[in-house]
């Protein structure tokens, strides 16, 4: 049985390597052949790839049921191995000890039997080991194959949708910071308007209109007395009121 299931599993096996030697040397003739040729012949190969990769799992099932029997078995072996080895070291103690005559032939048969059915149980549980060990290699390499998928099929895929949540990330980020900056900008850009609007309007002088600096008292364009500004210092220091002696 297991080796039947065996002989299917490799067959399958094969048949993906075959297939995943194509996809690889299909990749490197990619630059010099035609696009469409070139998609129209992976398609082909990959789809029979999966077809493949599904019967190899559909056996699995199979092969670990048979690798489960086959570990009881050896289990079961080994104790019986076990009791026929200490049944033959029985024999022979007893014997050195002069409980039993080699002359004897019923002692000779017996221990003769003895040995005969610890080693057919040696042999036998050799061959269950080397089985499940044959077993298991085989699950290795279904594990392998099924786990690498279709050559260059899961790598673009998963390439992508990073590539596509990086850019969305960024883009967001960009578009947030643009608005902040913006709104941040535009208010500076109200109150500087302001404050400036507010200053012109004192330091003007009322006979050319020009705009000086707030700490003069003369235009620095016309030397025309700025009167607001004169005013508002007659009114801050009031000069009559003050007793100044000469």
């Amino acid at each position: 049985m297991a080796e039947v299931l065996e002989k299917k599993i490799l067959d399958l096996l094969d048949r993906r390597e075959e297939f995943v030697g194509r996809l690889n040397n299909l990749e490197t003739m990619k630059p010099d052949t035609n696009t469409r040729v070139y998609q129209k012949i992976r398609e082909d190969y990959s789809t029979k790839l999966q077809v493949v990769l599904e019967k190899i799992n559909e056996q699995r099932g199979s092969l670990e049921k048979k690798a489960k029997e086959l570990t009881t078995q050896i289990s079961n072996k080994e104790k019986v191995f076990t009791e026929q080895s200490d049944q033959v070291d029985e024999l022979q103690i007893r014997a050195k000890l002069g409980e039993f005559n080699h002359d004897n032939n019923d002692f000779k048969d017996e221990l003769n039997q003895s040995e005969s059915d610890r080693d057919q149980t040696s042999g036998s549980l050799d061959k269950l080991r080397k089985e499940l060990s044959d077993l298991n290699g085989v699950l290795s390499d279904v594990d392998h194959a099924t786990s690498a998928g279709v050559p260059g099929l899961e790598g673009s895929t998963k390439s992508a949708k990073s590539t596509t949540t990086s850019d969305d990330i960024i883009d967001i980020e960009d578009d947030e910071l643009i608005e902040d900056v913006e709104e941040v900008e535009g208010d500076d850009l109200d109150i500087d308007i302001d404050d400036v609007s507010d200053g012109s309007d004192e330091n003007k002088c009322p006979s050319c209109g020009h705009i000086n600096p707030p700490h003069l008292v003369v235009c620095e364009e016309c030397n025309a007395e700025l009167e607001d500004l004169g005013q508002d210092l007659d009114d801050e220091f009031d000069f009559d009121d003050m007793d100044v002696d000469i």
